[in-house]
């Protein structure tokens, strides 16, 4: 074997032990984030108060049983996904990034 075949040989050798351990390192370090993201239930808060502030004061019943249908369809999607959705009512203080924004939908 030639001094190129062998240069061109170690480069490899050396690119895919580096792949290879890399790949292992962040394994590693991800096990126990994932591990404890599995249980964490992810939490939603729903603003009931400021949805029915929202709802414009000539809104007729219909209009009304929409939009807290709307409200009960997206609580019931956000169950189905697998979060835990709360009213902000039981709510005393929480992050404004668990809050779902009504004008969103």
């Amino acid at each position: 074997m030639d001094a190129k075949s062998q240069w061109l040989s170690m480069v490899l050798i050396a690119a895919s032990l580096g792949t290879v351990g890399g790949w292992f390192a962040a394994y590693q370090q991800l096990q126990q984030p994932l591990a404890r993201l599995n249980l964490v239930t992810p939490v939603f808060v729903l603003d009931r108060a400021k949805l029915i502030q929202s709802i414009p004061p000539n809104a007729g019943q219909d209009q009304m049983a929409k939009i807290v249908n709307d409200w009960q369809r997206q609580a019931k999607k956000l169950s189905d996904a697998g979060y835990l959705v709360i009213d902000s009512t039981a709510v005393v203080t929480a992050p404004d990034d668990v809050y779902v924004d009504q004008t969103n939908r």
